[in-house]
């Protein structure tokens, strides 16, 4: 092998990793300016919203246009899916979760840990992928004296943004940046598939149709060299 063969794949696997995430990724990713003073242990993100477990979510995001979603979630796997093509497997493992980032439109697969997904600067996670919601846990809201379609309104503190918070899954079912809508759920429903046999059946297929398989891990390893 080329000795700098596989510098230039870490390269090419950023760059291609860049381009399918730093898309909108169907979450509310708010850009925090610093909170004005808040009363004695506020409510925060992580008291209102909890990653799903055993639910099939599916809806709607928005930026310069439309784009639908779907995510299924089990207790060690997701599969999202999304309108343009791309679809995120996301495995739990003994240390941190693996992604599978499967692109159709450009026939490729990436698999990549959280530790090195962080490494090449992208900073989505397990928890922003099931939940929808890219802010830290600790992100101060605030609640509204209302609901809207049986969900709960909060605000976001330091950001023009809102969400509606359902009560019984514990996930939003609207977001809204700078008064418009960023993100809608349509559809919540019981899990009804094995994820795993799901996720198999994915990565089976993309080999037989040859995609390129990519292991970003391997070829960030320090002996990669």
């Amino acid at each position: 092998m080329p000795p700098n063969r596989p510098r230039r794949i870490r390269i090419a696997a950023m760059t291609s990793i860049r381009a399918i995430l730093m898309a909108p990724m169907c979450c509310l990713a708010a850009f925090l300016a610093p909170a004005a003073h808040v009363s004695a242990e506020p409510l925060r993100i992580r008291d209102i919203i909890k990653p799903p477990i055993n639910l099939s979510i599916s809806g709607t995001c928005h930026s310069d246009r439309e784009k639908r979603f779907s995510v299924d979630v089990s207790p060690d796997r997701f599969i999202k899916t999304y309108s343009d093509g791309v679809t995120i497997i996301g495995v739990k493992g003994e240390d941190a979760p693996v992604y599978y980032i499967i692109d159709r439109n450009k026939k490729t697969v990436l698999k990549v840990s959280q530790t090195n997904l962080y490494k090449i600067g992208v900073f989505f996670n397990w928890n922003s992928m099931t939940t929808l919601v890219d802010l830290p846990g600790d992100t101060a809201v605030t609640a509204q004296n209302e609901t809207q379609e049986g969900c709960v309104v909060y605000l976001v503190a330091g950001a023009d943004a809102a969400i509606c918070v359902d009560g019984d899954y514990h996930i939003p079912l609207r977001m809204s940046q700078r008064g418009a809508t960023a993100a809608r759920v349509t559809s919540v429903k019981p899990l009804r598939t094995d994820l795993k046999t799901t996720a198999d059946s994915l990565i089976l297929t993309c080999r037989q149709v040859r995609y390129t398989f990519l292991d970003v891990d391997s070829d960030m390893a320090p002996d990669a060299d």
